[in-house]
């Protein structure tokens, strides 16, 4: 792929699903395109990162894994599936009051092996990624008294999962849903221990996030052995004069690939 020209098309009908081809070849799965063409986005939307809650974390997370590991994103797309299944299942264990265990029990082993894998998967990433994102986040602050930080918060990491879901069952059934998994995980982004969202100002924030995708970009480089495309929205706004001018410096120096800015004009 890094020395051939390729085409890739994505079509959207208005009735229909949508149709992603490569040199003319629908793709079965979409999965199958994963990876192959790696882009890094840094735009004003990704904020999302740092100020909701733990659902947009855990997709920025899945992506970059889903990348540069397919058995992860394989046991990905089986919990998915797995959970959906187990939810239905409770929800009809609620509305005829009776609970088959031996039923439960066989939609767990599939999630509890998924559920493992994506923990571990998700604790490995998150040291050397933490490690990875404090070093890009001090070399745009240039401050020794901030400390960046990512802290993994995940229910196995208490139990087993086997043995949570085994805890949960009154209340999954009585919830009409799972209540513990790696569904509900978080990466607490934090500046000197506390979480960023709350202590942090605006263009502290904004030097974390660009921190945050500058990682993005060295994992994926590093794992696939292939940079990625480097797509820059407007990124400078909320930052200070120093800290635009370590990040122009850094795209300057060309560590990057090919690389694209967009800037909003004036209004």
């Amino acid at each position: 792929m890094r020395n051939k020209q390729t085409e890739v098309e994505c079509v959207v009908q208005t009735v229909g699903k949508k149709i992603l081809r490569e040199d003319g070849q629908d793709y079965t799965r979409f999965s199958e395109h994963l990876g192959k063409y790696p882009v890094v986005l840094i735009a004003p939307q990704d904020i999302e990162l740092i100020w909701d809650g733990a659902e947009p974390r855990r997709k920025f997370v899945d992506a970059i894994l889903s990348q540069t590991d397919r058995l992860y994103l394989e046991h990905l797309i089986t919990y998915t599936h797995q959970l959906k299944q187990r939810n239905s299942l409770l929800k009809n264990f609620s509305d005829s009051g009776q609970v088959d265990m031996n039923l439960l029990e066989s939609y767990n082993v599939r999630l509890i092996e998924s559920g493992e894998y994506i923990f571990q998967a998700r604790h490995k990433f998150s040291m050397q990624f933490a490690t990875r994102v404090a070093q890009h986040y001090a070399n745009l602050a240039q401050a020794v008294e901030e400390q960046a930080g990512i802290h993994y918060k995940s229910d196995l990491a208490e139990s087993s999962f086997s043995q949570l879901l085994k805890n949960s069952v009154q209340r999954d059934v009585a919830l009409q849903r799972t209540s513990v998994g790696v569904h509900r995980d978080d990466f607490v982004f934090t500046l000197n221990g506390f979480e960023i969202r709350r202590v942090g100002s605006q263009g502290q924030q904004k030097s974390f996030l660009v921190a945050l995708k500058l990682a993005e970009f060295e994992e994926i480089s590093t794992c696939l052995n292939l940079k990625p495309i480097l797509l820059l929205d407007d990124i400078f706004d909320k930052l200070d004069d120093y800290r635009i001018h370590r990040l122009i410096t850094l795209v300057a120096a060309g560590s990057f690939g090919q690389l694209f800015y967009y800037r909003c004009a004036p209004r």
